[in-house]
């Protein structure tokens, strides 16, 4: 029988037999155990059929029997990639690079390396060099656009999509990342007709139903985005943010009962997962009884979150559970007041032992309470009695209308650009003969110079935690807010709350109404329109002032 050459080897391996080279490169390697073609094709024949550990081998006595390889570096990169070895990927890489400069698979591949790695500026940098030495490598430009999104440069995202599409028309994937730049630009009708088009080429492509079903969310067309939801679910059932994105879209809409259990499904999304405690006990969601165990409820939102769920934590406590309450530092004082027969325990103090534990935003999904009987006993909120003295003192008598002003949140909440307003945009309320207090306790510097007046009284230095917060509340008449944790901490404390929300707002207030269910009778809900301008929600809030002060508007 005659020897098998390496030829034969790679013309069935190029044809897709990859079983049939296998023997053959074997065979070539029986006979030259540093063949190092043999070696290198083999090691790439294991890692295209996923056998990594194998592929490396291969591929690293490849390189030793010829170092000046450049292709058996790159795709011994390409192992160490797929090994999640980042750092040997890239010398590799290098490698390659450096014996052939003009190699441009080896600079996309770094690039991906480099994206894996989170070194996005030097990843973008490694994708221009592919494009420059192959200009119409689309590849790389699709890789190029993916990390500039990243990287907050969306025009230019989207001009590589572009340059995609003009190459490969028919290119789905370029489209469902064309069509996240867009909504990232804020286009969203746009963003749309991308997605449209990618699923329209493959019916079967989860992602850009998922991505599809985001933008919708963003046009408040509810329905359509919960078949988009729908439709990338069916596609891959285990797809978290999929999953995720419905529960929040039925609880936008008010239907509790499927929503709040499907938000469950948050812990398995990698946007949310880090906020997950590794207890050694179980988690308690409603089905079975508590009586005489501790159950642990710990915060996994923000400062608002627990002042709007902790609303729960009598009811277990009514079920004859011992109630621990893990909460945010700055609320402590406050919540050991309002639940005197709960322990409350500061965020990163030791535990005491429990049988179970509730996350906080999973009450409501727990209690299995549907959206008309949420609990909404007001207040359900107590101030420390020497809080309250203590800004009575400070702020004093007055005959004019106090209101308390909040326009901005944390910066670090990711629906922070439309939920939060420049300071300036509330100087038409000013105008009415009032006194206006700031009721938040981190002031932007952009807001400095709006504040600078003196017309908005800031207590910054003074708030020293929500306890504070909550007795400066307390001596308003009227608290108007943004979506942020004082309009929780305002509803909560039984005070009148004017909430102003952007047009797509936060689950929990419905997609439409002015009034909560949440804090019913004491808030009202000022929603942007289609225009989702700011002016236009102020000055409804200001003719309801006028009303409210029984004011005529200037020049009546």
């Amino acid at each position: 029988m005659s020897r098998p050459c390496i030829e034969q080897a790679l013309a069935l391996h190029r044809a897709g037999r990859l079983e049939e080279a296998w023997p053959l490169y074997e065979e070539i390697l029986s006979l030259d155990a540093d063949d190092a073609a043999a070696l290198h094709w083999l090691g790439t024949l294991h890692l295209q059929s996923g056998r990594l550990s194998l592929a490396l081998d291969f591929l690293d006595r490849s390189v030793r029997a010829c170092p000046d390889h450049a292709e058996a570096h790159s795709n011994r990169g390409n192992t160490l990639r797929c090994l999640q070895r980042l750092e040997e990927a890239v010398a590799a890489f290098d490698r390659a690079i450096s014996l052939r400069p003009a190699y441009a698979e080896a600079w996309n591949n770094r690039g991906i390396a480099l994206r894996d790695m989170g070194r996005l500026v030097d990843a973008a940098e490694s994708f221009a060099q592919a494009v420059a030495i192959k200009p119409e490598y689309a590849n790389a430009l699709k890789n190029r656009g993916v990390v500039l999104r990243g990287m907050g440069r969306f025009a230019e995202a989207l001009k590589c999509q572009d340059q995609v599409l003009l190459l490969q028309p028919q290119d789905a994937a370029a489209l469902n990342f064309r069509g996240n730049a867009l909504h990232d630009m804020r286009l969203m009708e746009d963003a749309v007709a991308s997605y449209d088009r990618a699923v329209a080429l493959r019916p079967d492509y989860a992602e850009a139903w998922y991505n599809r079903s985001i933008s919708l969310r963003e046009l408040k067309c509810i329905d359509d985005a919960i078949e988009s939801c729908d439709r990338a679910i069916a596609l891959q059932p285990e797809h978290a943010d999929a999953q995720w994105n419905k529960a929040e879209l039925l609880i936008l809409s008010g239907d509790y009962m499927q929503g709040w259990p499907l938000f469950e499904w948050r812990w398995r999304s990698m946007r949310y997962s880090q906020a997950a405690r590794d207890f050694d006990t179980r988690i308690w969601l409603g089905a079975e009884g508590i009586a005489g165990k501790t159950v642990l409820i710990n915060p996994d939102g923000g400062f608002g979150d627990t002042l709007h769920f902790c609303r729960y934590a009598p009811l277990l406590a009514e079920r004859g559970a011992r109630v621990i309450l893990e909460v945010q530092p700055g609320l402590v004082t406050l919540l050991r007041e309002s639940f005197s027969a709960l322990e409350i325990i500061a965020n990163g103090q030791p535990l005491p032992a429990f049988d179970c534990y509730c996350p906080m935003m999973s009450l409501p999904a727990a209690m299995a309470t549907p959206l008309h009987e949420v609990p909404a006993s007001l207040p359900y909120l107590q101030i420390p009695p020497a809080h309250r003295a203590r800004w009575a003192g400070l702020l004093g008598h007055s005959r004019r209308q106090r209101i308390g002003l909040v326009w901005s949140g944390s910066p670090e909440h990711s629906n922070d650009a439309q939920r939060s307003m420049a300071a300036t945009l509330l100087e038409p309320l000013l105008t009415l003969d009032a006194e206006f207090h700031c009721l938040q306790k981190v002031i932007r510097d952009a807001d400095r110079a709006a504040l600078s007046a003196g017309r908005i009284k800031t207590w910054e230095t003074e708030l020293k935690d929500f306890a504070d917060t909550a007795a400066l509340t307390a001596e308003m008449d009227l608290v108007i807010s943004v979506d942020t944790s004082v309009a929780h901490l305002a509803g909560a404390l039984g005070k009148p709350v004017w909430v102003m929300l952007p047009f797509v707002p936060d689950m929990r207030w419905l997609a439409e109404g002015s009034h909560s269910y949440w804090y019913p009778s004491k808030m009202r809900l000022f929603r942007q329109d289609a225009s989702r301008q700011w002016p236009q929600v102020v000055a409804h809030v200001l003719e309801e002032l006028r009303q409210h002060f029984n004011e005529p508007a200037s020049g009546d």
